[in-house]
């Protein structure tokens, strides 16, 4: 599914299949929705860390798969320790 509104994502597809060949990534979404900061899982990250201009939550249970082609620009990288969040958020969710 396209959107023609930009979102904010987390790319959280490991680099060992980060190639030419694949053209989507897998993300977990970033949403200004502060209350879903109450979810089990769910990330809360202050504008800071994403270069958004507010605090955002990333919602592990609306992980997507998003085309190469619609990524607009590079924001920066999250902090190791907001990622390992994420990513725990994520194995809580999916049951890894």
């Amino acid at each position: 599914m396209r959107v023609d509104k930009r979102r904010p994502a987390v790319v959280v597809q490991t680099d060992k299949v980060r190639e030419s060949r694949v053209r989507s990534f897998v993300i977990v979404p970033l949403t200004s929705r502060l209350h879903l900061e109450g979810l089990p899982g769910n990330v809360r990250l202050d504008r800071r860390a994403t270069g958004l201009p507010k605090a955002s939550v990333a919602n592990v249970y609306d992980v997507q798969k998003a085309l190469r082609i619609d990524f607009d620009a590079r924001l920066g990288m999250l902090p190791d320790e907001d990622l390992t969040e994420v990513e725990d958020g994520l194995r809580l969710v999916l049951g890894l």
